[in-house]
């Protein structure tokens, strides 16, 4: 049935986890070379799918007043953390062996020696999911876990829309998005695209982001009913139709546009589309699989590349590193499953048993 709240999205599965293939593509740039040109673009699309699907999975609850604002935080906080805290505990791991080695970090742009004082004081923030004070030169950006930006970006909203967004009527959530897209505006002319976020100076953009995508992708939600059914054959155009978004190249005088053409108009249609495509099983089965481990691939993908290239150096040769790239990605994605499903789901079982419990006991009686 439509409305049920256990109904799957299998196709947007899918297209997150493509998604997040082009993340990692885009930061193994040592070993498949240059980076596809528009993949940062999925970032935004991630923020669109994650407003469909939260507002699908509790905007009932929460309207409804079943479920307060903090426990939707708490059950955000805990399907983000167990993943995350193995990412964060790579990175710290990569980084200490550095300094016991007295070797630099080769991801800052100056190849400066660990300060220890830097990263204890990183890994804290971190733990709290909170961004560094500073731009930290341990990797240029402002969590140990450099995806970590985006979600600290996701809480944010989330926070937002379970306290004031879920009430909010048609004409309110179009004043949200016509102001975050004023600020995409602003955004894309000063930096002549949206590849930005990640740093405090940039920081009103990823705000921008992920405030006019998650809406976007709420508003979505909210019409689907009035979108009819459409033919599984449209799925694997989805697909194919979000790989060449992400790799297509655009000239730095129409990037700006692009990017905002984008992100204002062809994710939200993207998604009005593949909400309602129910895909064939071949088409299903990839997606599923894929969206099982887009979110660990999505936040493992950084410490497991910098642990490769730094435990096998051979990858970088020429000869080698196209073939270790692929290697690299089939790797992370299958370990990304087989960690979501053997690690990240028992514990997810386990946590929401805990908050179920928590939320059972302060209930009146």
């Amino acid at each position: 049935m439509i409305n049920s709240s256990s109904e799957r999205f299998i196709l947007l599965d899918g297209i997150r986890g493509v998604a997040a293939l082009f993340i990692v593509h885009r930061h193994a740039e040592d070993l498949f070379g240059k980076s596809t040109a528009s993949s940062y673009l999925a970032v935004d699309l991630f923020f669109a799918l994650s407003g469909f699907v939260l507002a699908h999975a509790y905007s009932r609850r929460l309207g409804e007043g079943v479920m307060t604002p903090g426990f939707f935080m708490k059950a955000r906080f805990a399907r983000l953390y167990p993943l995350y805290v193995l990412a964060l505990t790579l990175m710290a791991a990569y980084f200490i062996c550095l300094y016991a080695l007295g070797l630099p970090t080769p991801i800052d742009d100056l190849h400066r020696l660990i300060n220890p004082g830097e990263l204890a004081f990183a890994l804290i923030t971190g733990l709290l999911f909170l961004p560094a004070p500073f731009t930290l030169t341990l990797n240029g950006a402002l969590f140990l876990v450099s995806p970590a930006w985006s979600l600290f970006n996701e809480l944010v909203v989330n926070a937002f829309y379970a306290r004031w967004g879920v009430r909010f009527s048609v004409r309110q959530t179009a004043l949200v998005l016509g102001l975050s897209a004023f600020v995409l505006m602003v955004a894309a002319v000063e930096f002549g695209r949206l590849h930005a976020g990640f740093r405090w100076h940039e920081m009103y953009a990823g705000m921008g982001r992920v405030f006019f995508s998650f809406f976007a992708g709420v508003l979505v939600y909210r019409f689907r009913d009035r979108t009819p059914q459409i033919r599984p054959v449209q799925a694997i155009l989805c697909l194919l139709f979000v790989c060449t978004i992400l790799a297509v190249p655009m000239s730095p005088e129409l990037r700006p546009f692009f990017d905002l053409a984008v992100v204002l108009f062809v994710w939200p249609l993207l998604l009005v589309v593949a909400s309602k495509t129910v895909p064939g099983r071949s088409v299903g089965a990839v997606s599923v699989f894929l969206g099982t481990a887009s979110y660990a691939v999505y936040v493992l993908h950084i410490p497991l590349l910098a642990w490769t290239e730094f435990l096998i150096p051979a990858v970088h040769r020429d000869d080698m590193a196209l073939p270790a790239g692929v290697v690299f990605l089939i790797a992370t994605t299958c370990l990304s499953w087989w960690l979501t499903v053997y690690y990240d789901q028992p514990v997810q079982r386990w946590l929401k048993s805990r908050l179920k419990k928590q939320r059972d006991v302060r209930q009146p009686v």
